[in-house]
């Protein structure tokens, strides 16, 4: 697949060197300034409060996932998180040519993948195949004559609360969730998640993006998404369902304002980079199962670069 192979060259370089970067503070024991799933800077230099502030259709305002959230989070440079396909850019600009000249080449690639149904008709039997197809999508600070957005709603960090705790009510865990101790999982067998009180953590930030860390965890029980892709990774299929986790959290936390500034599970660095640099598939398989997990518990469309073509 010449497009999976032209994005995969374009995202996991950098991705490799953010974690690469991100492992050498740890060893130094300095304090990583930054987690290697967002970008290195906040609108206006500060903190974006707004919802949402992760990369986002220009028009329907959905959050993109999967690998779309990882290639738009992670290349681009741009302040503003709306992104339009060029015929959304002919309807907002009434010009059959919206794209400046200088600005063909700043457009992202980003991909769509569904399962096509078909019939033998010889047969009557039904099987299903893979299909993928990529668009160009551009950043609404390229291109001149887009309407300005209307403002995007401020929640307060009580809303914002109330946001992660509503995705864990949604899941409905049988065995609940129970806050105390000094670590924080999700216990399938139980099906449980435990988190330390919130009084533990640095900031409030935190201490919602580790429970949606486990929340992401959960999604992957047999009785909701039945996460098996990543025993196909053998011995690594732990540290592959913690990358499942820590993009899912970084979707969730970008999805309703929250910075997430650290990684959950730094003991896994080592095994992402070694699986990154040897094998193409690890990324796209985790982004995948991460944005099932995020499009599960906020209930959005699955397939945002399709549906907003």
């Amino acid at each position: 697949m010449k497009a999976l192979d032209k994005v995969y060259d374009a995202v996991v370089p950098s991705l490799v060197s953010r974690l690469e970067e991100y492992d050498n503070c740890i060893k130094e024991g300095l304090d990583a300034p930054f987690s290697p799933w967002v970008k290195r800077w906040k609108n206006d230099g500060t903190v974006s409060t707004l919802i949402p502030h992760g990369a986002r259709n220009g028009v329907s305002k959905r959050q993109y996932s999967g690998i779309n959230w990882v290639i738009l989070n992670l290349l681009s440079e741009y302040n503003s998180n709306d992104w339009f396909t060029l015929n959304q850019l002919k309807k907002l600009t009434g010009n059959d040519r919206p794209i400046p000249d200088d600005a063909w080449d700043t457009s992202e690639q980003i991909m769509f993948f569904k399962m096509n149904q078909s019939i033998d008709k010889r047969t009557g039997e039904e099987s299903s195949f893979p299909m993928s197809k990529t668009y160009r999508v551009w950043n609404r600070e390229e291109i001149p004559n887009v309407p300005e957005p209307e403002p995007d709603a401020i929640l307060a960090d009580f809303e914002v609360k109330s946001v992660i705790d509503s995705y864990i009510d949604k899941i409905n865990l049988k065995g609940g969730i129970h806050y105390g101790g000094d670590r924080a999982f999700y216990r399938p067998a139980d099906d449980a998640i435990g988190c330390p009180q919130e009084s533990s953590f640095q900031t409030w930030e935190e201490f919602e993006a580790t429970k949606g860390h486990e929340t992401v965890h959960a999604t992957g029980a047999k009785h909701r998404l039945d996460r098996t892709r990543g025993k196909k990774y053998e011995t690594e299929a732990y540290a592959y369902e913690e990358l499942v986790a820590e993009l899912g959290a970084a979707m969730l936390c970008s999805h309703v304002g929250i910075p997430l500034e650290k990684l959950q599970h730094t003991q896994y660095i080592h095994g992402w980079l070694k699986r990154l640099k040897s094998d193409k598939k690890f990324l796209f398989d985790a982004a995948a199962d991460a944005g099932k997990a995020f499009n599960y518990l906020v209930e959005s469309q699955t397939s945002p670069a399709c549906n907003d073509s």
